[in-house]
């Protein structure tokens, strides 16, 4: 059941890359986990993809943002616009696609249906992030003339579902979806208050400027090499650039998004010279909590020069010096970018991707980690991970168990205010499975278990063919003792 305020997300592909089917629910906490060359980073990056296209994942499909294009393209648009806000002008609470004549109902859902919006701007859009020269590259062996296929589908409380999926081929890209019905009965008084313009132009305009847009940050695997060279890379790229504008960027638009953050970072209150800061949103609290609990000091900024590109020190707890993130250890500047992403830019509606959050961490800081991400939803940050850590997916399974006491004992039966406990309903912990002669993986939900907690199967395979190793060296070495004893 969808829960008050927070839609219902499903994300399915077929043939994307390394993944030969998978589905996903997107909640609060999603974490994929499974071997390694199994789609995890890929669905993430769709993911990732998709809340840049789409603005986050909105309970009423983004047809206003169509409109305006549609306008441009059709002569007959003035015409299905004005017929559409009639409607709104006689019940401002009121939109049903339905009560529009097929050809401007057609002409409202074709931003799902005709590929050279939507489908045109997710293509393009995946295409930067992972890098590719052709969107074909998507397709799991297109040799064999596969399709991809994407498939999004939102439902909320607040509007009836609507859904959205593209498929590609060698020849085409060919979109589809669907807009069941619009009606605005039961938003918010910010939504009345949005629609109070006179014309199409005037409501578009309240809400750009009513809309805070969430925002998606990802931290890929390889955010140590980048922060070691994010200066050096920025300065060569803009030396190589031609005149007419930057040259195109050597690798993939996940990493550039990173890299820009980095280059462009503005943090006055931790440089070196200043004073200790006070945090002034429960996010700030985290990166500070991380900071303190796990790097054992602080992470700052320095600008060599005025305008010049940031570089990142660390300095130690009760250290008056700091250090080059290149001198400390791999653990500070694995986690480096972690601090500044969620002190300098997360808020709330926000969505953060990580890439390996274990990567380079003691196992008791990878179970720390799992209570860093805990604290991120539990402030309204919708977080996506990929893990290889039995210790994080441990910790989680703890915090999912502490979220179903609290609901037990209630908040007054010994839950306190500072809890990071998770509630099972918020986290979706997704495996991803390799088919056997090259198949491609498949993804299915690792259920919780209250005995069992959250525990792959290859995770307990591993585990004990080790022990099985073990007891059999462990035998071995006896009988090889004996033998000596009885030549002796």
């Amino acid at each position: 059941m969808t829960k008050p305020g927070r839609p219902e997300i499903r994300i399915a592909v077929k043939n994307f890359g390394p993944v030969a089917e998978g589905e996903i629910d997107l909640r609060p906490l999603t974490v994929f986990v499974g071997p390694s060359n199994t789609g995890k980073t890929w669905f993430a990056v769709l993911i990732y993809a998709l809340h840049r296209v789409l603005n986050g994942f909105p309970e009423f499909p983004p047809v206003l943002n169509y409109l305006i294009r549609l306008f441009q393209d059709s002569p007959n648009m003035l015409e299905t616009i004005q017929n559409v806000f009639d409607k709104i002008d006689s019940d401002p609470k009121r939109l049903r696609i339905s009560d529009l004549d097929e050809a401007d109902r057609e002409t409202v859902q074709s931003f799902l249906t005709d590929p050279k919006y939507l489908g045109e701007d997710l293509s393009g859009q995946l295409a930067r992030c992972f890098g590719l020269e052709s969107i074909i590259e998507l397709i799991r062996e297109p040799q064999a003339r596969r399709r991809a296929h994407v498939s999004l589908a939102i439902k909320g409380d607040l509007a009836s579902p609507w859904d959205f999926h593209m498929d590609v081929s060698r020849s085409n890209i060919h979109t589809g979806g669907r807009i069941e019905e619009l009606d605005l009965d039961r938003i918010e008084k910010k939504i009345e208050r949005i629609l109070s313009g006179k014309t199409f132009f005037d409501i578009i305009g309240n809400i750009s400027e009513a809309a805070k847009l969430p925002d998606a940050h990802y931290l890929p695997a390889n955010r140590m090499g980048l922060m070691h060279s994010h200066r050096a890379v920025a300065v060569s790229l803009i030396q190589q650039a031609p005149r007419g504008g930057p040259a195109p960027l050597p690798f993939p638009g996940v990493m550039a998004d990173f890299m820009q953050r980095l280059v462009q970072y503005e943090d006055p209150d931790h440089t070196p010279d200043a004073r200790p800061p006070r945090s002034s949103t429960e996010i700030a609290k985290i990166a500070e909590g991380l900071e303190r609990d796990t790097l054992g000091g602080q992470i700052q900024v320095v600008r060599p020069f005025a305008g010049g590109y940031p570089e990142f020190v660390y300095r130690p707890s009760g250290w008056k010096t700091s250090l080059p993130l290149a001198r400390a250890s791999s653990m500070v500047s694995e986690l480096a970018p972690v601090v500044l992403t969620v002190r300098g830019g997360v808020r709330a509606g926000d969505t953060l991707f990580i890439d390996e959050p274990e990567a380079h961490l003691h196992p008791a800081a990878q179970a720390a980690m799992a209570a860093v991400l805990a604290r991120l939803v539990r402030a309204g940050v919708r977080v996506v991970a990929t893990t290889h850590s039995d210790w994080l997916l441990k910790e989680i399974g703890n915090l999912m168990r502490e979220g179903e006491l609290e609901d037990r004992l209630g908040r007054s039966g010994g839950a306190a205010r500072d809890s990071v406990s998770l509630r099972p309903r918020d986290v979706g912990i997704w495996l991803f499975r390799a088919g056997g002669d090259g198949r491609g993986s498949k993804t299915r939900e690792i259920r919780f278990d209250r005995v069992e907690g959250i525990e792959p199967s290859d995770y307990e395979d591993v585990a004990e063919g080790l022990y099985n190793r073990s007891a059999e060296l462990q035998n071995r070495l006896e009988e090889a003792g004996n033998a000596d004893d009885g030549q002796a």
